[in-house]
């Protein structure tokens, strides 16, 4: 017994003499766990921010907004039922962005980060208008932060992308935690780019001057093929599948969403129900399964009998890894034909018009010769003509559509759309916005009267500086 003490009192001198013969001591991880790292990494918080993309382009609303769709027994999204949208979500996504850019020491991660910022941000101020930018996501440092003119939000935004753009290293590290682009800076910088070319679009009506200027600076660099579309990929899995296939099928099982009136009647044109002139139709709906033909749902309307219309197309709600587009080559092609024919360009807006409607078919699975018979039958008519087949061509993207749609609207050469007759939420016509969440009066006062005494009220039909 005395032996075994005598060995303890020397274990234990022995560990102090160690401890104390050592210049400095750190105790400050002994708590750690080494399973669960208390910093973020960079590529963990780009990918959970890349999630809210899927949020973006898989929204129901918007679509309802410039009537792809119709809904089926529950009419009230047709209807504007939905006021107050809550940015708050969004707000957290920029703050993972923030804390992404603040941690990574790799410049391509950075201009990723950056790059998606604009295009979150973009997507945020086309919806609301003004909202808080420069002071925002200071958290406790400024709690009242201002709302910005969503000019000021637009210059900032350009300045963050060209910034962005101007640090990519085609030769430098991957970009962590991408599962978008797959951490291909080439294709981060080619989606900049596509951003940049429609952003300066954007502003043909409210600042046309600075987008001629953005327009020229990006063009040449977006996007040249459909095999470069962006577009968020779904994966044969629950947790990550394509929304639309979770609203038909598992877990929703609701067979709500139809094919509008509008959108299915536009197509058919001078054809018929069972063999439209815009053959796009067969790729985009499938026929009614009552009649095996194509036939629209009355938009704004209850349609119970959701078997005598036609629904969106199989391939996307019934397949879990059906891409939903942010860009695609169509689009930029009918940008550079607009551009042109405002004589932002010397491009040939005609051709460039042909070669849209061309991509667009080829997206949506139709030949080029139904292209190019449809194009003899459909002859150029400028502006007109591109505020239509852009319409078609944006089919099923949402929150982009919309915003393209209130733009041509703005310029005096957009499809004409008529809201319904009763409509909710006091809305007066499509909506020009959406409203800030029902709390932000209560939350940051000051600010948020601030922002409606400059841009007008908190409504579904005050029209945002990017498209007065």
């Amino acid at each position: 017994m005395k032996i075994n003490f005598i060995k303890l009192t020397l274990f234990f001198a022995t560990v102090m003499l160690v401890f104390t013969g050592c210049e400095k001591v750190d105790f400050g991880g002994i708590n750690d766990n080494p399973n669960e790292p208390t910093q973020p990494s960079a590529g963990s918080l780009l990918a959970s921010a890349e999630g809210a993309v899927h949020n973006y382009v898989g929204a129901t609303t918007p679509n309802l907004y410039v009537q792809y769709l119709s809904n089926g027994q529950y009419d009230e999204e047709s209807r504007y039922q939905t006021l107050n949208w809550d940015t708050s979500y969004w707000y957290g996504v920029l703050t993972d962005l923030d804390r992404m850019i603040e941690v990574s020491e790799n410049p391509n991660q950075i201009a990723a980060g950056t790059i998606l910022r604009v295009y979150l941000f973009e997507g945020m101020t086309t919806r609301w208008g003004q909202l808080p930018y420069t002071e925002a996501l200071k958290g406790l440092d400024n709690q009242f932060p201002a709302f910005d003119a969503q000019e000021d939000i637009y210059n900032g935004l350009f300045a963050e992308l060209d910034a962005a753009l101007g640090m990519i290293d085609a030769g430098g590290n991957a970009v962590a935690g991408d599962y978008i682009f797959g951490g291909d800076i080439t294709k981060w910088e080619s989606f900049g780019q596509t951003l940049k070319l429609i952003m300066g679009l954007r502003l043909s009506n409210a600042n046309p001057t600075l987008g001629q200027q953005k327009f020229n600076e990006a063009l040449g660099n977006e996007i040249m093929s459909n095999s470069e579309n962006f577009f968020y990929p779904y994966l044969a899995d629950e947790n990550n599948d394509n929304p639309w296939e979770d609203r038909f099928l598992a877990p929703s099982f609701r067979r709500d969403y139809l094919v509008s009136d509008v959108f299915v009647d536009a197509l058919i044109g001078s054809g018929s129900a069972d063999a439209p002139e815009d053959t796009r139709l067969y790729g985009m709906a499938q026929p009614a399964t009552t009649s095996g033909t194509f036939v629209g749902a009355p938009y704004g309307q209850v349609n119970s009998a959701t078997d005598d219309y036609s629904f969106i197309t199989g391939d996307i709600i019934f397949n879990q890894e059906a891409p939903l587009y942010m860009f695609t080559y169509a689009e930029v092609l009918f940008a550079r034909a607009e551009a042109a024919e405002l004589g932002w360009t010397s491009e040939n807006a005609e051709d460039l018009y042909k070669q849209a409607i061309m991509a667009s078919f080829d997206q949506w699975g139709q030949s080029s010769e139904a292209a190019t018979s449809y194009i003899s039958k459909n002859a150029y008519n400028g502006t007109d003509s591109i505020g239509y087949e852009k319409w078609v061509a944006l089919y099923f993207q949402g929150y982009e559509a919309w915003a393209e749609w209130r733009r041509l609207e703005a310029m005096g050469y957009e499809k004409a759309l008529v809201a319904p007759e009763d409509l909710l939420s006091n809305a007066t016509d499509v909506p020009d916005r959406q409203a800030y969440a029902a709390t932000a009066s209560s939350l940051n006062e000051a600010s948020y009267n601030a922002a409606i005494s400059a841009q007008g009220p908190d409504e579904l039909n005050t029209k945002i500086w990017l498209f007065e």
